[in-house]
This record gives C-alpha cells, structure tokens and sequence, in this order.
C-alpha cells in the first residue's frame, strides 16, 4: 500500500506539519493536581517519536469552575514550568504539539471544582445527573478572559497553537447548542448569537496571542441529542469561524449523553468522516476528521477522497505510538491496531482511574518502562497458543530468550475466535493477526497440534515453561433431559459450530451470555448489503427497513442470577449492548436460578419460590469459565522454573492476559 496523501506535510496557520496524524486531546488521568509530571512528559514524547505530525495536549483546563478531574490545568501561571518542559519534550521529536483549552461547563461535577456547574442556562445535566446554574455577565466576562490569558500562557511555553474544545457538551458546546442554550440575550436564540461566545474567545485570543497564532476548533459535527444542533448548524459554525480567522476544524461527533455509539466497535471504521466530509465542503481551512479511525488504509482514503485534510488517531496511538512510523516504513503488520474494546481507556477513564490499553501494557507506563536485553538467554517452551501464550512469547524473545510454543490446535489465538465473533467486535481480530505476525518476526519456534504432557515436556527440558493453556467452559451445574433440547456452550455458537432454533434460552446473563443472546438475535435480521441494497431502490419503506434491521425472528431469553444483566462489562459499552438487546426483542429474567432443561424448555424459579417453564428449542450454557492447569500439576517439581499465566492462572479479561505476559516477560 502507498501511503501518498497521510505522510503530505500540511500547514495550520503557519505551522507546518509533517503529515496528517494528529493525536488528539485525551484526558489521561496521569495528573493528580493539574501539573504535568514525567509520566505525562514520557507519554507524549513516545507520540512524537513514534511519527505523529500534531499532539494536541489537553484538555487543559483554563478555569477552576471549569475543570475535570485530573485534567491539565492552565488557568495560571503555576503551572507553566510543566507545561514548558513537556512542549520541549514533544519538539525535539519533530512533532508539533497544541493545547487544547477546555471549559466542562456543565458537565463539571460540583464535588471536583467545589461550587455548582456554570453553563449558559440553568439545566439538569444527564452527564452528571446535577443542575448547572445560568451564567451571569459577570461570569461571561470571567470565563473569557480565562481562555484568552490561558492562550496567552500556552504560547509562552513554546504551543505551537491551542485547539478550543466545542464539542461533546463541554461549556462552548453548550453554547451553540438550542439544547442547553435558552438564553434571550445576544448569546441566546438564533445560531449567530449562540455562536458570538464562541466567536468572541476567539477574538480575545487574537488579541492577547495575535493573529497570526493559530486557533483550531473542535467541534460535533452532529450534537445526536434531541434538540441540539445537526451537520447543517455545524457547518454554519464552522463558516463563522473561517471568517473569523480559525486555522482549522476538528470534527467529532456527539455529547456525552449522546445515546448514539460513538467510538464503540459498533461504529464502522472511520464511520463519522461523513460528518468531516460535510464541513470541508463548507469551508477552505484544514478539517480534520475523528472517531474510530484505526485502521492506516481507512485513514488514507478519508484524506485521498478529500473528505477530510487530516485525521485525529487518538486510541489507535495509545495501542501503538509507532504506528506512523511503521507505516510509512512499510511495516503496517507490525502496527498494534486498537481493537476498540474501551476497557483500558474509556472504561478506566470514567470510572476514575488512569488510562491504560489493553493490548499495550506499555502504554502510560513509558516514564518507568525498562525491557533490557537479557544477559543469559533460557531456553523457554510456552505451552499454550492463546492471548496470553503468544504475547509472553513475544516479549520473552524480544529480549533475547529462545522460545518454542506448542498449541494443540491447528491454528493460534485461543478464545480471541470466539470473541471477535461478537457483534462489534469484529476488531478484535487484529490481535490476533498482529500476535501471529511478530512472532515470526522474533522466530519464535511455533508448533501447531503438539499437544503436551509431562512425559514430552520432560524431553524437551526447557530452562523454564509457561503454561498458557487457558480456560474451558464451566458444565451445567443442574440436570439435563437427555431428550428435546439442544444444549450447547456459547463458545459453540460463537464458533459457527452449529445453527440454534427458533426459540434460545441463554443461561447467563455476563458479557459472554449478552453477546451470544445478541449475535444470534442479530442473525434473524437483515445485514448492512441487504439495507443497503433496499434504501437504495426504495423498495421499502424507511419504517420497514428499521423493522427488519431491528427485529429478527429468533426469540431470545437470558436467564441470570444476579439482579442484573450485563454486570461485567465495560463502562464504555453496557449501555450499548444494552440498547441493543432491547431493539432486538431479547428477554432478559433476572434472579432466576435455573432448576433443570426439561424436554419442553428450561425450568427457572424467581425469588420467592414460584417456577416456570421458558420454551426453547435450544439452550445456550454462558456461565463462566474454568482454569485450564492440569498439566502444571503434572509437572510439578519437574522443573527449576515453572510459570502458569492468563486464564490458565484465573480466568479474566484480554488485559490481564497481556499484563501476565508482559510482566513475566520483564523478569524472567
């Protein structure tokens, strides 16, 4: 693949950049008080060393009422030397680096700034589930001036530029938006004066800053919450902008509260550069597109079909720095592409804890990261070809070990086929296409069909063994008919290793009963072609195109035990599975314990005693995983060094796999 339009140099104001890879603002949660510390300084260095053409630092916060927790603060001129030291850091990789300016508005959460949320009327936040107090002239001209001296502050620490953040229901947003914006002012009512704050910003920075420094603007392309602004309004802004002397427009797409998936493996690829596309048309400055692009070739064509000047690669660099690099070296298989999972951002982001990546240990780890090669190389034998055995693999021959896998199956990757069977999880596939990949670039010895014993082992007599044999299903704890239903585990079904019936009963409710319950829900509807294919002949109408997309003709049941359903998954993307279990139709029977699959269906008893029997032509078994580690009590005191990792240790998630693997790895 030539990459002839990503590795262009391009120009914002005068600042020349040396491709189109921008790193967007990502709030990290590495700052406890505001200032920047080394972990931030490391983290973005390896951004800019890895290729990256613009960082965009932030959000800074540029006022107290303002600010999130553990976001940067640029509201004064404490914190300036951090900032300085980090600018230096990011330059003498060649990248270019903005401060984004932010304002949370309404979205501020009292018990962080210690005061009650401003925005520009009074409304209840479902972000925050508080109400924000309506912002008096006093308070405009405070906020204001905050943004302008907080420009001022970013251009003497060597920012090359700021990039004002009008986008996902913070302060400006709300702004601009008829949603959160009643006023009856000259700040309120038609579009030109629910943008004039926003405008005026602008020209305060140009005053402070001069003219001449450039100002981006991040804006949603569309609000997707009822009552706000859509791509039209957007692009008017954006004409706004133009005219009032913006270097460029950064286009995402909804709020927060959005309840539109927004970065989600449910979003195609690249799937919002539309929104980019229809404010480039609009305007003659740089557009820079966002949202799930991950993928270098997807990344390509948005630029080279001109629907955008630039693209933002935000969690694609936080799987993999290196990714410019390597792909303008030729070396795309070597890129560690996000799978889109939001557990080590999103999910640690909103629940208060420091972002991290799931398939990147490294990631935030950079300031105290030491991988030195090995002095005395070992003669290692991993047995186990899943997530964790191939990653261990990996790095244990990246520092100079010698290593062998056996997997007893004739392919690698473990439960990873079964999880990017999923519906939006598609991307998880990656994983394991770039796992397979480097091993052969460390020629990690890979034996497919070796099935171990001790007896084998015990020939090969390696320095150490892993044992990396994952988990297998749990079996039903309760009676089965030995006629009328067909019962399967969930790893059978995602497998495509057999066709349920019309009726399914799932027995667990967790992430692997609701993703099962809703691919096979999802099979009875029709796909994208076929959608396609119809709104385009308008054969149908839109009514019953979105009937057909949403309603299948499976009936689903998910039996759980617990209060409720779903309680493993993400943060990031519960909320989604769960809607769309509820477009599909998919019953869900909480504190129900299953008593026995009958020949007519499943019997279930509630909580106060009474049973019933669910119908089903097919019942699904979701209810966990065991440990997979016989062998490592077959070879028990065989060997000097004996190490069990991933599931084979405790059943989890890919993260903990990849962790195990990694810090193994460090100290063997």
């Amino acid at each position: 693949m030539k990459y002839r339009a990503l590795f262009q140099p391009i120009k914002i104001g005068a600042v020349e950049l040396r491709n189109r890879i921008s790193m967007p603002a990502i709030n990290h949660s590495y700052s406890e008080d505001g200032q920047v510390n080394q972990r931030l300084i490391d983290y973005y260095a390896a951004r800019g060393q890895g290729g990256a053409g613009l960082i965009i630092v932030g959000g800074c916060s540029v006022h107290e009422w303002g600010r999130s927790f553990r976001n940067l603060g640029i509201y004064n001129d404490s914190f300036l030397p951090g900032l300085q030291k980090l600018t230096d850091a990011v330059h003498a990789t060649g990248a270019k680096s903005f401060a984004q300016l932010y304002h949370a508005g309404g979205y501020a959460k009292s018990a962080e700034i210690g005061a009650q949320a401003v925005a520009p009327s009074t409304f209840a936040c479902r972000y925050t589930h508080e109400t924000a107090r309506q912002m008096e002239n006093e308070d405009l001209s405070s906020v204001r001036k905050s943004f302008a001296q907080a420009a001022l502050r970013a251009k003497q620490v060597g920012f090359d530029g700021v990039e004002l953040i009008g986008s996902a229901g913070y302060l400006i947003a709300e702004f601009l938006s008829p949603y959160t914006n009643r006023r009856n002012d000259q700040y309120g009512g038609c579009l030109e004066n629910r943008s004039r704050f926003l405008l005026e910003i602008v020209g305060d920075i140009q005053q402070v800053a001069g003219r001449d420094y450039p100002v981006i603007v991040r804006l949603s392309g569309n609000d997707f919450v009822a009552g706000g602004n859509g791509s039209r309004e957007a692009a008017a802004v954006a004409k706004l902008l133009e005219e009032a002397g913006v270097a460029a427009i950064d286009v995402t797409g909804g709020w927060h509260e959005t309840v539109i998936p927004q970065v989600t493996g449910e979003v195609p690829g690249g799937g919002y550069a539309y929104l980019a596309a229809e404010i480039k048309q609009a305007v003659g400055i740089p557009v820079i597109a966002s949202n799930r692009i991950n993928d270098p070739v997807g990344a390509e064509r948005i630029i080279a079909m001109g629907q955008a000047d630039m693209v933002n690669m935000g969690r694609a660099l936080l799987a993999d720095p290196e990714l410019p690099n390597k792909v303008r070296g030729g070396k795309e298989k070597e890129v560690r592409r996000c799978i889109a999972c939001g557990q080590g951002c999103y999910d640690r982001r909103f629940s208060g804890q420091a972002v991290e990546c799931m398939i990147n240990y490294r990631t935030g780890r950079e300031f105290e990261w030491r991988n030195p090669p090995v002095d005395n190389p070992k003669r290692i034998l991993v047995i186990g070809g899943g997530v964790a055995g191939m990653e261990f693999a990996i790095q244990a021959s990246a520092r100079g070990h010698k290593v062998t896998l056996w997997e007893k199956r004739n392919q690698l990757g473990g439960q990873l086929h079964y999880a990017a069977k999923a519906v939006g999880k598609r991307d998880f596939s990656y994983l394991l296409e770039y796992q397979t990949h480097m091993l052969g670039q460390y020629m990690v010895e890979v034996e497919l069909g070796q099935e171990a014993n001790a007896d084998m082992i015990r020939q090969f007599s390696p320095d150490a063994l892993v044992i990396a044999t994952g988990s297998e299903p749990i079996p039903a704890p309760f009676p089965i008919a030995e006629a009328g239903c067909e019962v399967v585990q969930a790893n059978e079904v995602l497998a495509g290793e057999m066709i349920p019936g019309r009726r399914v009963v799932v027995v667990g409710g967790g992430a692997v009963g609701c993703e099962t319950a809703v691919l096979l829900a999802d099979q009875g509807t029709i796909g994208a072609e076929q959608a396609r294919f119809l709104l385009r002949h308008r054969a149908e109408t839109d009514d019953v195109i979105h009937a057909l997309l949403e309603k299948g003709i499976r009936e689903i049941t998910i039996v759980e035990m617990a209060k409720d359903i779903g309680r493993d998954i993400g943060l990031s993307t519960r909320w989604g599975v769960k809607k769309h279990m509820k477009q599909l139709g998919i019953r869900c029977l909480s504190e129900r314990k299953v008593v026995a699959v009958t020949e007519s269906g499943v019997l279930v008893r509630n909580p106060t005693g009474e049973e019933e029997v669910l119908p089903a032509d097919t019942v699904v078994l979701a209810i966990g995983s065991r440990s997979r580690n016989e062998l490592g009590k077959a070879v028990a005191g065989m060997l000097p060094e004996v190490f069990v990792i991933g599931d084979a240790a405790v059943p989890g998630k890919i993260s903990r796999c990849i962790s195990d693997a990694v810090e193994l790895a460090l100290k063997i």
